[in-house]
């Protein structure tokens, strides 16, 4: 008797494995029977428990059906602020790319001042500090310039000056920090030209607030006198 109820348990797993869907098929049901609106909403409760996976499905759905609608390109912005609000460095790279689609596909998009200001965000976010690689901090400012320059009275260009700042300052600290370098190795031609570098283009800076000093100490080693033009002859260092 063993066999047969062996052969049957097989059959009913067989029946029931092929009866059953799986885990996309009932998500495209699912969908299917919701408005555009209903979907978003979907992924906006998912969003709102952090369960980034499950709404991005329903946002990845929305913005991949339609691209050209309103709702559809707010999905697009949506997919993007899922990977950025993981803030692993993956899921930062990935939430950079989409940002930067977005702001080139749709130049005219309401959005697209704040999908710039958002690709700023990843950059700054992946910044290693004013000793390090300065790339990141130079392409947040990049896009920063366009929000500002585009999008002078938007809701995010507060926030975008205020991040601004942030930026301008780690590149000012960058330019004193070298600037400091060569003064300790009395490389004075060197650090002068960091220290005017970084008075003519991060003047706000507190970065060039707190140059004075050592302005004054390189200005003195190269025997330039205060408000003395650049140009004027100085006297070699044995006639001083």
């Amino acid at each position: 008797m063993k066999r047969p109820i062996a052969m049957a348990a097989l059959f009913v797993l067989a029946v029931s494995a092929c009866s059953s869907k799986n885990p996309e098929s009932h998500f495209l049901d699912d969908v299917a029977s919701l408005s555009k609106d209903q979907i978003l909403q979907r992924g906006d409760a998912l969003a709102a428990k952090k369960q980034w996976d499950g709404a991005r499905k329903y946002y990845t759905f929305l913005a991949d059906s339609f691209p050209n609608d309103p709702l559809g390109r707010k999905a697009a912005l949506k997919v993007a602020d899922s990977f950025y609000n993981q803030h692993d460095s993956e899921s930062l790279t990935e939430a950079q790319l989409r940002y930067k689609d977005f702001s080139n596909r749709f130049p005219n998009d309401p959005n697209r001042a704040y999908a710039l200001l958002m690709l700023a965000k990843c950059s700054f976010s992946q910044r290693k500090g004013p000793e390090k690689d300065l790339a990141p901090i130079r392409e947040a400012v990049e896009s920063l310039k366009q929000v500002l320059r585009l999008f002078p009275n938007s809701p995010f260009a507060a926030e975008a000056r205020q991040l601004q700042d942030k930026c301008l300052e780690d590149l000012g600290q960058h330019e004193l920090g070298v600037a400091q370098y060569y003064a300790n190795v009395k490389a004075w031609n060197g650090a002068k030209q960091r220290l005017d570098y970084l008075l003519a283009n991060y003047p706000q800076t507190a970065a060039a607030k707190a140059a004075g000093p050592l302005l004054a100490r390189v200005d003195a080693e190269l025997h330039i006198k205060p408000g003395e033009p650049e140009g004027a002859p100085k006297p070699s260092p044995g006639t001083r």
